[in-house]
C-alpha cells in the first residue's frame, strides 16, 4: 500500500502530540485519497488547516496524493510575512 509523510505546524502539532503520533507521521493512503480525505480519516477539523503543502507546493485539499508524497498541514493565523515567504499569500487550500 502507498504511504505519505505527514507533518503539521503551529497548533496542529499539539493534535499530533496529544494523539501520540510521530512527527512526521507515516500514513497509508488508498488510490484517490486527498488531503481532505486524510483530514476526515485522522479526525483533524478541516477549519484548523488553512493551507496544504504537497512536496513543497501549495495544493488544494482535493489534490490527489501519490506514494511518497510529503504533505504538510498549516493552520490559519500564520503572519503575513511568513505567508509571502512560504508562497501561500492569498491562496487557500
Amino acid at each position: 500500500m502507498a504511504r505519505i509523510e505527514l507533518r503539521a505546524f503551529g497548533p496542529l502539532m499539539k493534535i499530533f502530540s496529544q494523539r501520540g503520533w510521530s512527527l512526521p507521521l507515516h500514513v497509508e493512503i488508498a488510490p484517490g485519497d486527498t488531503p481532505g480525505v486524510l483530514l476526515k480519516r485522522l479526525e483533524i477539523p478541516e477549519e484548523q488547516v488553512e493551507v496544504v503543502f504537497i512536496n513543497g507546493r501549495v495544493e488544494k485539499k482535493s489534490h490527489p496524493l501519490q506514494d511518497g508524497d510529503r504533505v504538510a498541514f498549516v493552520p490559519p493565523g500564520i503572519p503575513s510575512i511568513h505567508r509571502v515567504m512560504l508562497g501561500f499569500y492569498g491562496k487557500k487550500a
